[in-house]
């Protein structure tokens, strides 16, 4: 997939010539949105730490927020191992109870990009039909089918294939969270806060690259995103999340090189910011061995 997407971006280089005359107003706009997102995933790691008695101080919220972003565009979800790890070995949380409560939060960032795309694509599909009648019927299943999951509606056990534990153990600890009404409503904000942050961004990258594709199109294209990122046999979505979008977005109508560059440089600007980030916080990556410190 890297070598494919290579090879298209080399044949494509033309386009990336809009980069030289970016402004310093639109790069440090793109780069204040990254930062939202990535205070954002961080309040939301708070959020849920906070409901196993675990306080996050500033530090280890952009830190943690920060490299986990900036690993998880490498290899997938190593950045979220890092994560586990660093809480497991300063608080003693387990593994299981920090999956199962990342897989209750990817529940609910399904849910709210399922019901964004339901409503942009509802709204166009009422002047242009056939691929917007698809797309609408296709989030409108995974919202309901969610939307039965959060009302209980299904009593899952145990079973013997781990990526369906995987699920079975994410949606255990949503119904935990599900008990926890500011909890949920917490992360329904946070994650709606994160479309809406990362649609401006990539509106931005868009014009950066001198494409005009609508500010409607590129908010599907970041409800995509979550679920091309959730594929388990992808070990890094690097290559494939633009080789899909570059394909969705030819099936809107728009190029296949406009919808694949601009999800290159939207995840070029996102490691560049996440990593310098990262930097001022590279002692939660050095230090193996930390103080326990007080759980309240």
């Amino acid at each position: 997939m890297i070598f494919l997407l290579g090879s298209l971006v080399a044949k494509h280089r033309d386009e990336l010539t809009y980069l030289k005359n970016i402004s310093a107003a639109q790069f440090s706009l793109i780069s204040f949105l990254i930062i939202g997102s990535i205070i954002t995933n961080g309040m939301k790691l708070r959020a849920l730490a906070g409901s196993f008695n675990i306080r996050l101080d500033t530090k280890e919220i952009l830190g943690l927020s920060s490299i986990t972003t900036s690993l998880n565009n490498f290899f997938f979800k190593s950045g979220s191992l890092f994560t586990s790890n660093y809480l497991k070995r300063r608080y003693e949380f387990p593994f299981m109870s920090f999956a199962g409560s990342q897989g209750a939060d990817h529940l609910v960032s399904f849910f709210i990009n399922a019901l964004c795309g339901l409503i942009i694509s509802s709204i166009y599909l009422i002047s242009t039909k056939g691929v917007f009648l698809t797309l609408s019927l296709a989030y409108l299943t995974i919202a309901v089918a969610l939307g039965l999951i959060f009302s209980k509606t299904f009593d899952l056990q145990h079973r013997s294939n781990k990526y369906l534990n995987a699920l079975i153990r994410a949606i255990n600890s949503l119904y935990r969270i599900l008990k926890n009404k500011p909890l949920f409503y917490t992360l329904c904000f946070f994650n709606l806060l994160i479309v809406v942050l990362n649609t401006l961004r990539f509106f931005l990258v868009c014009k950066v690259l001198g494409l005009n594709i609508p500010f409607g199109y590129c908010l599907l294209f970041i409800t995509l995103l979550p679920f091309i990122s959730a594929i388990p046999v992808i070990q890094s979505d690097i290559g494939t999340r633009e080789l899909i979008v570059g394909v969705f977005s030819q099936w809107l109508g728009v190029s296949f090189e406009a919808g694949m560059l601009a999800t290159l440089l939207d995840r070029c600007f996102i490691i560049f910011t996440a990593i310098i980030i990262a930097l001022f916080y590279r002692n939660l990556l050095a230090n193996p061995k930390l103080p326990k410190p007080t759980v309240h």
